[in-house]
């Protein structure tokens, strides 16, 4: 089932899962199967809610994978769920609620100098793990750079009338490193042409106006991506002062979206990260049953699908634990 190589270098994974029991055995076994003998340690952190359209629990593949890997197979549920909503930066000193931050607990316990956080809705294709490491140099994180859909700075012809320069994409965000005032004049010019941009602009006082790059729609986007845990984290909560990667921060009616602040924190420190091109190695959907249940259970459905035709052992071993059928 598992590629036969010996890899130079051991990562572990980070995965927070809310709900989508399908997508997460799809998620974690395909991983396993193509970047397998590349994981040390996979950490799963459970939210302390799922979703009322759910059939199974999604703990069964964390029982599961405690057969297969053993302890390497690392289990969490905080205390608090912090959904999507900014983290209180006085309670981080609790450790009960600080650990309620994506990703946190791994963040803080990982003994591998590296850390691959994966969403629970994908399907790896082949190996992403092996493919990154050797791309990473010395960037502090590796992954699809930006969300550069909702940013004004990607439209080539507001570019050109506001600053009169190029549109700004993944490869270059280093070379765009724009005013307060050319930001504001970027995302004002958006709204008068009807381009599409969130209102982070309502809550750049006392963020944007003292460090106005990286940009609000630039991160490391954390559905695929490695970090660098001996680069980032000694800066970052409870280590250092820069809030950690999967915590939101409040920018005007909205958050900022989730790294967007870790990856600000990381630059203005003097480092920088590196875009990957994740299509070829991976596949990401959508759907997180709180707002669209239709998407979420065709999400479901079609990752159960995919257990069907390429892992039917899991499916085999998950109708013995419960009594129902999914061939």
């Amino acid at each position: 089932m598992l590629p036969d190589f010996a890899p130079t270098e051991r990562v572990d994974v980070a995965v927070n899962i809310f709900a989508k029991p399908f997508q997460t055995a799809l998620s974690l076994l395909s991983l396993l199967r193509h970047s397998g003998p590349r994981i040390n340690v996979i950490w799963l952190q459970f939210e302390p809610y799922g979703s009322r359209h759910d059939s199974i629990s999604t703990y069964h593949i964390a029982q599961y994978l405690r057969e297969l890997v053993g302890e390497r197979c690392k289990v969490f549920q905080p205390d608090h769920w912090l959904d999507l909503k900014a983290a209180d930066t006085a309670r981080f000193s609790d450790p009960a609620y600080r650990l309620g931050i994506r990703y946190q607990y791994a963040f803080e316990h990982s003994a591998s100098r590296k850390l691959f956080l994966m969403h629970n809705d994908v399907l790896v294709l082949k190996d992403i793990l092996g493919a990154m490491l050797p791309q990473m140099g010395h960037a502090f994180a590796l992954g699809a750079l930006g969300q550069c859909w909702n940013c004004p700075a990607s439209h080539e012809a507001l570019m050109q009338e506001a600053l009169g320069r190029s549109a700004c994409g993944p490869r270059s965000y280093l070379d765009f490193q724009p005013s307060c005032a050319e930001l504001r004049r970027l995302y004002a010019l958006a709204r008068a042409r009807g381009v599409f941009v969130r209102p982070y602009d309502q809550g750049f006082e006392g963020i944007f106006d003292r460090q106005p790059w990286p940009l609000p729609e630039c991160r490391i986007n954390e559905w695929a991506c490695l970090l660098d845990l001996e680069k980032t984290r000694p800066h970052c909560v409870p280590f250092g002062p820069v809030l950690p990667p999967g915590a939101y921060r409040q920018c005007g009616p909205i958050c900022l979206d989730i790294g967007v602040e870790w990856f600000r924190g990381l630059h203005a420190l003097g480092l920088h990260a590196r875009h990957f091109e994740l299509k070829p190695y991976l596949k990401h959907w959508v759907g997180t049953g709180k707002v669209t249940p239709r998407r979420y259970l065709l999400a479901e459905e079609n990752a159960l699908g995919l257990l069907r035709r390429h892992y039917p052992d899991y499916l085999k071993w998950l109708a013995e634990k419960t009594g129902k059928a999914f061939g």
